[in-house]
């Protein structure tokens, strides 16, 4: 008897149901897909498994893919009566209602305003921004001077950044004027003068600090860990 556990999902829309009798147990899933459809036999064998934290079953047909991290999804990225399952981060832009996309995140959804999607489950938070909004992400640290916000464009969300460093050149009507956002960010660093206008415009940001307040945590950091 095989016992299935600790995984993102299970695709079980092809088994038999004497397949479905060999299972034991499912344990720590968070999607199991089962046929749009199924037999009696299919039901009834799949009703006697022992599920243990499964956070989600839904009946579907179509494609199933796994997207980690962070993912940026199109028309063009997937097939038409997909079913994605997104571990991390998922942004979803021109996506039209013919594509017939259902998601499930584990994490957060950014989604543009006239993107079509149907949420199967998601375990986080979901946020909309307009559609002709610019998107700027660094997957380490990002540094924004005047020079950085001059080249912008009107409507910028800045999305998955492990830190962003916002130079003393860069004043809040800089940042209002090009409409920043800020999406998932471990931390913002910025003087203490942008700091209300940085909480008012964000999303999943863990910390605003000052460059005196960052110094200071970093040093006592670097402190702990020798000692």
């Amino acid at each position: 008897m095989a016992n299935i556990i600790n995984q993102a999902f299970i695709d079980l829309r092809n088994f038999s149901p004497e397949a479905l009798k060999k299972i034991k147990s499912i344990t720590n899933v968070a999607l199991v897909m089962l046929p749009e459809n199924p037999t009696p036999e299919f039901s009834e064998a799949y009703a006697a498994i022992k599920k243990t934290n499964v956070i989600s079953e839904t009946n579907i047909s179509g494609n199933a893919c796994i997207f980690n991290g962070m993912s940026l999804l199109t028309k063009d990225d997937i097939a038409d009566n997909s079913v994605v399952v997104c571990n991390g981060l998922a942004i979803v832009r021109d996506m039209p209602k013919e594509k017939n996309l259902k998601i499930i995140v584990n994490g957060a959804l950014i989604k543009s305003e006239s993107a079509f999607l149907e949420i199967i489950k998601i375990n986080g938070a979901t946020y909309i921004i307009e559609d002709d909004a610019k998107i700027v992400k660094s997957m380490s640290k990002l540094t924004i001077d005047e020079n950085f916000i001059n080249n912008l464009s009107d409507k910028t969300a800045i999305i998955d950044c492990g830190k962003v460093y916002i130079e003393s050149d860069v004043t809040e009507a800089m940042l209002r004027s090009k409409g920043v956002v800020f999406y998932d960010i471990a931390q913002v660093i910025a003087r203490k003068e942008l700091h209300g206008y940085i909480q008012a415009n964000s999303n999943q940001v863990a910390s605003v600090r000052t460059f005196e307040e960052a110094e200071k945590k970093e040093k006592k950091t670097k402190k702990w860990k020798l000692w």
